[in-house]
């Protein structure tokens, strides 16, 4: 608990100081770096599942191919809106489907939701076979805090790369689900949701979420 509060407070330092609580990889001998280690792991997860209320604009790219995707999400407007090349979807309140749920269908195959990269961070916490090594970048001008893990025996993704931005969107993630292999990085990134941008891109709308 104690290594756990201290790993919280840091947070909002970010990267360095996660960095320096996990001691890097999860490699090391001994109890206390391993417990330092899951600390890693269930706060970045926590991270994840805590940004869901925040409003942000993203664009990524997926590596090793010419393919983008620009998500905009505002939870307390009610609208989110994913565009993937030229095919905008838009999504409110007022739709059948929840947010969360619209948004893993939208991004299939391109993006792994936020909820699913957090269980896959709480169960590698819990995993003593995973290897894990922490590291810090800056992508879109965004301090992140990524996890490299590998050896994730009793895990649903045994292997895996993901950065975490300071406010909990996904920055970066490379792995291989099932037969979906996921390679996107961050490209481009603002708080908020431009109203009139969002407002423009519904008359080019392919449809709602149906």
């Amino acid at each position: 608990m104690i290594v756990q509060n201290a790993l919280r407070r840091c947070a909002a330092l970010s990267a360095a100081a996660l960095l320096a609580l996990a001691g890097c990889s999860g490699a090391e001998a001994g109890g206390e770096s391993a417990s330092e280690d899951q600390a890693a792991l269930t706060e970045l997860s926590d991270r994840l599942v805590d940004g869901e209320g925040h409003a942000y604009t993203a664009e990524y790219l997926v590596e090793g191919s010419e393919k983008s995707v620009l998500v905009a999400v505002d939870p307390e407007a009610g609208t989110a809106a994913v565009v993937v090349g030229d095919r905008p979807r838009l999504w409110t309140n007022e739709e059948s489907t929840d947010l969360a749920v619209w948004l893993s269908r939208e991004l299939e195959g391109i993006l792994p939701a936020e909820d699913a990269v957090a269980s896959w961070l709480s169960a590698t916490a819990a995993d003593p076979s995973a290897s894990t090594e922490f590291s810090d970048t800056t992508l879109a001008g965004e301090l992140a805090d990524c996890v490299e893990v590998r050896g994730a025996e009793g895990s649903p993704v045994g292997a895996y790369e993901v950065c975490v931005t300071t406010v909990g969107v996904i920055a970066s993630v490379t792995a291989k689900v099932g037969g979906t292999a996921y390679t996107a990085k961050l490209v481009n990134y603002h708080d908020g949701v431009d109203a009139a941008w969002l407002s423009e891109l519904t008359g080019q709308a392919t449809g709602h979420n149906q």
